[in-house]
């Protein structure tokens, strides 16, 4: 009996879909588009994720400059007394000549690197700290320090890391609030299309009812009809987002090769269950919404 209603609700729902076709076809480009710009939104939250991790392990890296005559041995105690604090991961001492030495090695100073005459740079401590928060304190701490430049103590950038922090919340809120406008008119798209539908049969539906036919028997090849078209248009926005990924994210690298961004093919498999998953459940959704009202009548 299961499998009997199953293939009949099967049967319906694809008859129905094929027999208002141009309804059909609508909705299907219709919701493709919007699960385009959803995929879109997810994109670019995760490229933006990504820079934001780049930049992260950046600016979690403090480089205290080391005034020149401080003894090494006030420079050991403060590198021991940073990495027995708790938030700091790790601490690197580079001396004068090797920080000419990476100065030099680094493509973008060749150049300056020319023109350099003696060695100008100073000897620092490279700090790196376990939290993004905790950076501010250790600053702090090492400004204070006896040893420290006091023309150039640190390379700490707080106000950038302040923005970067706020800008990541905000393009948070706004891509979950774009996700939920584009969800709502999703399944406005599909409880119209369903409509549209059940106007079509609304003899058939009558008959139905009148020979004792459960709600959910005349409901099922609707709802399965809504899965249906939320799957094809997440396959068609699955399939465009998976050809335009990789080249706009390397002709992006090629433009800004600064910005630490690459492919990420294991976010596209997660991309690609969430868009059809989404799809379904959204079709499923409107479909449900959009059938209920008629199927009681």
């Amino acid at each position: 009996m299961i499998y009997r209603n199953l293939r009949f609700a099967l049967n319906s729902a694809w008859q129905s879909f094929w027999r208002n076709l141009a309804v059909s076809t609508a909705a299907v480009l219709s919701i493709t588009l919007i699960l385009v710009l959803a995929g879109i939104n997810l994109l670019v939250g995760h490229a933006f994720s990504q820079v934001l991790d780049g930049f992260r392990a950046k600016v979690s890296e403090i480089s205290v400059n080391v005034a020149d005559g401080t003894p090494l041995q006030s420079v050991y105690d403060f590198q021991q007394q940073l990495a027995a604090d708790p938030r700091v991961s790790n601490v690197q001492f580079i001396t004068k000549d090797q920080a000419l030495a990476q100065f030099k090695a680094d493509p973008n100073n060749v150049v300056l690197a020319q023109q350099i005459s003696g060695n100008p740079l100073d000897a620092k401590l490279e700090v790196r700290v376990a939290k993004l928060d905790d950076v501010a304190a250790i600053d702090t701490l090492a400004r204070r320090w006896s040893g420290v430049d006091p023309t150039d103590p640190t390379n700490y950038q707080g106000d950038f890391v302040n923005r970067m922090l706020q800008l990541s919340a905000w393009l948070g809120i706004a891509g979950v609030g774009l996700l939920a406008i584009l969800v709502v008119v999703s399944i406005v798209i599909v409880m119209n299309t369903i409509r549209t539908a059940v106007y079509h049969r609304r003899k058939e539906i009558e008959v139905m009812k009148l020979v004792g036919a459960t709600e959910w028997f005349v409901r099922g090849p609707f709802v399965i009809e809504g899965v249906m078209t939320g799957l094809i248009a997440a396959s068609f926005a699955l399939a465009l987002l998976v050809l335009a990924y990789q080249p706009a994210v390397e002709r992006f690298r090629a433009d800004v090769a600064f910005i630490p961004l690459s492919y990420d093919p294991a976010f596209m498999v997660s991309l690609a269950q969430d868009l059809l998953i989404g799809g379904a459940l959204l079709g499923a959704l409107g479909s449900y919404i959009g059938v209920r009202r008629y199927v009681r009548i």
